[in-house]
């Protein structure tokens, strides 16, 4: 008797679905279509980028459709476990505030700029899995309405539909609700009329409170000469880059972000840094920090050493926010684990254990002398 192809791994069960889409890629294409190795630069920072995001924060990409990805979170099969669905909304939150962080990327390698929607919904889906490639897949309506009302979302903004904001209003309701309430903004935008159904379907934006990255506008694309308009563009982000880089000279000096959910691993390393004349501000708290950060002017910090494994929010999903409010700050990764280096520089594009990482425990002079070599760059 043959094996069954396709295995079902559950009757139905609720999940948060969500869809990232590149806007416009197509024509961006056409426009490179005469070099591959741009075309895969292009869709591999972008897409590489976001699945990073994704599965540090726990979710599962099922399909990659050539410009956009659907994914899932296997954890939010339960309504109340109120961590998976902020986790959910935290990890949108951090690929909207990784446009900086991707563009930058794009700019370096001389490609044009990528703009993207993101939107994700709560409803039944069954999961398959293949027998011959162990691949998984995922069924059922929340993939089609999640797809649907993705055009809704604002450029490099995200969309929610109803269904998924009435477990985050029964998260609202409850005295006991989780402080990551306090971190975000749901707005009703509209109702939108999904195909097959007699009934609107109320859909709500979401923004973080404190991350002020931007999302009212998408980069236009004009169908000039492409050559010609990616060197006036690169040559326009270089001087932008380095009228920043110069302001953040000015304002930051000596400023230094500490972050680390060990008391007395902030103390230590803060006193040290005092001791050298560095103005230190130290946080065992990252989601305090992050709120912190955002309340000043983005340029006041000059340098952020930042522990990668923390409770709330650990490194990696700080360092696009932090990237979002000040795409120059530097940032400095701390950690006891000796295989970090290799993870992070699989995760992020551009990143050197060389420069921007520092393993525990710490010589003192070996720490000074790293905080001296990152910040004369």
């Amino acid at each position: 008797m043959a094996t069954e192809e396709i295995s079902f791994l559950n009757e139905s069960d609720s999940y948060c679905v969500c869809f990232i889409d590149m806007i416009g890629s197509t024509k961006v294409i056409s426009r490179i279509a005469t070099v591959p190795e741009k075309i895969r630069n292009y869709y591999s920072i972008f897409l590489n980028s976001m699945s990073a995001i994704i599965k540090k924060h726990g979710g599962i990409i099922i399909k990659n459709i050539g410009d956009s990805l659907i994914f899932y979170f296997p954890k939010t099969s339960d309504s109340t476990n109120r961590s998976a669905f902020w986790n959910v909304i935290d990890c949108c939150v951090t690929m909207m505030a990784a446009y900086r962080f991707v563009n930058l990327e794009m700019s370096k390698m001389g490609l044009p700029p990528v703009n993207y929607r993101i939107s994700a919904d709560y409803g039944k889906a069954i999961i398959a899995k293949s027998a011959s490639s162990l691949t998984y897949d995922l069924f059922g309506p929340v993939l089609d309405v999640c797809s649907k009302i993705n055009s809704k979302a604002p450029p490099n903004g995200m969309v929610i539909g109803n269904d998924l904001y009435q477990v985050f209003k029964s998260f609202f309701l409850t005295s006991s609700t989780s402080s990551s309430a306090d971190d975000y903004n749901f707005k009703m935008i509209e109702e939108h009329s999904i195909v097959g159904s007699k009934q609107s379907y109320p859909l709500y934006s979401v923004t973080s409170k404190y991350t002020n990255y931007n999302t009212s506008t998408t980069t236009t694309i004009q169908h000039t000469d492409s050559e010609n308009m990616l060197k006036l563009q690169k040559e326009k982000q270089e001087k932008e880059r380095d009228q920043l880089s110069q302001q953040q000279e000015n304002k930051s000096k000596n400023n230094i972000l500490l972050i680390d959910d060990e008391p007395d691993i902030v103390f230590t390393y803060k006193s040290i840094l005092n001791e050298e004349g560095y103005n230190v501000h130290a946080f065992t708290d990252p989601r305090q920090a992050l709120r912190h950060f955002s309340q000043l002017d983005p340029l006041y910090y000059k340098l952020i050493l930042l522990d990668v494994r923390m409770p709330n929010a650990n490194g990696f999903q700080l360092y696009y926010k932090f990237k979002a409010m000040n795409p120059n700050v530097k940032i400095i990764f701390v950690t006891a684990l000796d295989v970090m280096g290799e993870e992070l520089a699989s995760m992020l594009p551009g990143f050197s254990a060389e420069h921007d990482l520092i393993k525990k425990p710490l010589n003192k002079d070996q720490y000074i002398n790293k905080i001296k070599s990152v910040l004369s760059i």
